[in-house]
C-alpha cells in the first residue's frame, strides 16, 4: 500500500460515465411538433374508434381555451384579477414588517 494519490474525481463500483446531452435548436424542436402534429393525422388507420374521439374533444378543449383567452384583453384580466384580490378577506394580506421592529 505504497501508492499515493493523486487526486481528482472518485469512481464507485459500476459507475458509467455520463455523456452531456446535447442542446437542440428552436428550429429542431418545431419541426419535431410539426412532425409529431402530422403523424397524429397519418396514424389514423392504426387509431381505434375512442382514440380518434378523445383526440377530436381534446383540440375541441384546446380551441375554447385559446378563445376564452382571447376574448379579454390585458387590461380586462387586470381589472378581473384585482376585483377577486379586492374581495378576500384581509387576513389573506401580508402583514407589514417596519425596521424598528414595533410594527
Amino acid at each position: 500500500m505504497s501508492s499515493t494519490f493523486t487526486g481528482g474525481a472518485l469512481s464507485f463500483k459500476g459507475d458509467k460515465k455520463k455523456k452531456k446531452a446535447k442542446k437542440k435548436s428552436k428550429k429542431a424542436k418545431h419541426e419535431k411538433r410539426k412532425d409529431e402534429a402530422s403523424s397524429l393525422v397519418d396514424n389514423d388507420d392504426e387509431m381505434t374508434e375512442a382514440e380518434h374521439k378523445a383526440l377530436k374533444k381534446k383540440k375541441e378543449r384546446e380551441l375554447q381555451e385559446i378563445e376564452a383567452v382571447a376574448k379579454k384583453s390585458h387590461r380586462e384580466r387586470v381589472e378581473e384579477f384585482s376585483d377577486k384580490l379586492g374581495r378576500l378577506t384581509e387576513l389573506n394580506d401580508i402583514p407589514r414588517v417596519s425596521a424598528a421592529g414595533n410594527g
